[in-house]
């Protein structure tokens, strides 16, 4: 494949991206707006659903898209496989997040409306094997047919809810809904029921092959945890209210992160890297390299802008209730920074094989967040959750970045140097010129060295001039 195709890959990705952050936006504003408690209510319930998806995925996502774009044993009897073992752990999961919610002493609607939307997630896992084998063989156009129709039919039912003041179980069985959407079209795209014909002989074969992708459960599940836990140390030493600020807070963070992620890096660049890093090296080290600049380059006047403007954006979004998460948010946009190139960093180490130093990294960023969780949440809630993920986050970066600078160069030292004097530069002339002149051409001084940088480091039409350039 030749790697003019990326923009149009990349394209069907953005397009049901945006289509269902558009609607999720709206669907948050609108909640926020309407309660902070029942938005504190999902946001502690959808910290339940990633960690029930991440559990009934195995771990086996980015296994199978490695097996997959590698053109490796029957996709389609493995798909019906890991669908049958994904579905069984996903029933011990929700039971797990049964018991664990009346541990915590949650509500009996609390304690619904956690088991709904991590139903919901859970079926996601099992949905996004097929989209594993749409994006290995580069099919995203099928995936946005899907995922489109789906968000709009199970969020818009969510934002119908909240203007009609429904209660919040009504409110959250969007998520379900939209899951199970989902499954329906990825059935009648596929053309057939992946559960048919699964013997026992092939799920043995996939708990021999589950053994090397044992890893990939452990990376996924501390990653997940790590990102996720702070939001129930929040509830269980702060208020509905406070889950509610910290998730709005987070939410802008996330967005821009899950869309490079997930649809760049996740369903567009790795299978390249795991393709190339087997056929050809020295294609490896030019695409992570163009890569990683622009992915710099775009990042830092975004987190510039949303690090100066917090205590705008917030209240102007999503009303003056929320005016004491600012910090929490200013606190949380380093993540971003470090979300761009670590995974980049991560994906490109799972395609040259190196999955148990990852999972070292993650391991060590677990037991970080832990000991960050229990020393600053207590003291300040809302605060102390945003600094933990951040410190976290931070650590984890610096290790899986690290090791990709040292194994594959992706960027020179003098590009290094170059991005850390744009970053200063806008730094200072922020600072600087705010003693003389007004807020808003401080900050238009700020930008101006960072979007110097990302015209410098534009990718270059065709996208192969790109990888072969500097």
């Amino acid at each position: 494949m030749k790697l003019k195709a990326i923009p149009r890959r990349l394209g069907y990705i953005l397009g049901a991206q945006w289509t269902r952050d558009l609607a999720w936006t709206i669907f948050t504003i609108s909640l926020a707006r309407h309660s902070p408690e029942i938005m504190g209510q999902i946001v502690l319930a959808l910290t339940f659903g990633y960690l029930v998806k991440t559990v009934a995925d195995v771990g086996l996502n980015d296994f199978l898209l490695s097996v997959f774009a590698r053109g490796e044993g029957k996709p389609r009897a493995l798909l019906g496989e890991v669908t049958w073992l994904k579905l069984a752990v996903l029933v011990l999961a929700l039971g797990l997040v049964w018991l664990v919610s009346g541990w915590q002493n949650y509500s009996p609607e609390l304690r619904l409306i956690v088991l709904c939307i991590a139903a919901g997630l859970g079926l996601d896992a099992v949905s996004d094997s097929f989209f594993a084998l749409c994006q290995a063989r580069g099919r995203q156009d099928v995936e946005m047919r899907i995922r489109i129709p789906s968000a709009l039919l199970g969020i818009g039912f969510g934002i119908v809810c909240v203007w009609l003041d429904a209660p919040p179980l009504c409110i959250a069985l969007y998520k379900p809904l939209e899951s199970l959407c989902c499954m329906a079209f990825a059935l009648v795209a596929l053309g057939r029921n992946p559960l048919a014909g699964v013997g026992r002989s092939g799920m043995a074969d996939l708990v021999r092959q589950m053994k090397s992708g044992l890893v990939f459960t452990c990376m996924a599940a501390c990653a997940m945890f790590y990102n996720k836990i702070n939001v129930i140390f929040l509830k269980e030493y702060g208020s509905d209210a406070d889950v509610g600020g910290y998730g709005v807070a987070w939410e802008m963070v996330e967005g821009l992160s899950v869309l490079i992620s997930s649809a760049l890096l996740g369903k567009v660049i790795f299978p390249l890297l795991a393709r190339f890093w087997q056929q050809d090296r020295a294609a490896f080290a030019r695409l992570a390299g163009q890569t990683a600049r622009s992915l710099w380059a775009a990042a830092l006047p975004v987190i510039f802008l949303l690090c100066v403007e917090s205590d705008r954006l917030l209240p102007l979004i999503y009303g003056d209730k929320y005016t004491g998460a600012v910090t929490a948010q200013r606190l949380l946009t380093p993540c971003l920074a470090t979300a761009f190139l670590h995974n980049l960093a991560a994906y490109a180490m799972i395609g040259m094989r190196r999955h148990h130093l990852l999972l070292g990294f993650y391991a060590s960023g677990l037991v970080c967040n832990i000991v960050c969780c229990m020393t600053l949440i207590p003291r300040m809630p809302l605060e102390g959750a945003a600094l933990a993920l951040t410190v976290t986050k931070v650590w984890v970066a610096v290790l899986s970045v690290g090791f990709f600078q040292w194994a594959a160069r992706p960027m020179t030292a003098g590009q290094w140097l170059l991005m850390l004097g744009a970053t200063a530069a806008s730094v200072a002339l922020w600072q600087g010129t705010g003693l003389y002149v007004g807020r808003e051409m401080a900050e238009l001084a700020g930008l101006l060295p960072l979007l110097a940088l990302l015209w410098h480091w534009r990718p270059p039409p065709p996208f192969e001039a790109a990888a072969g350039a500097r």
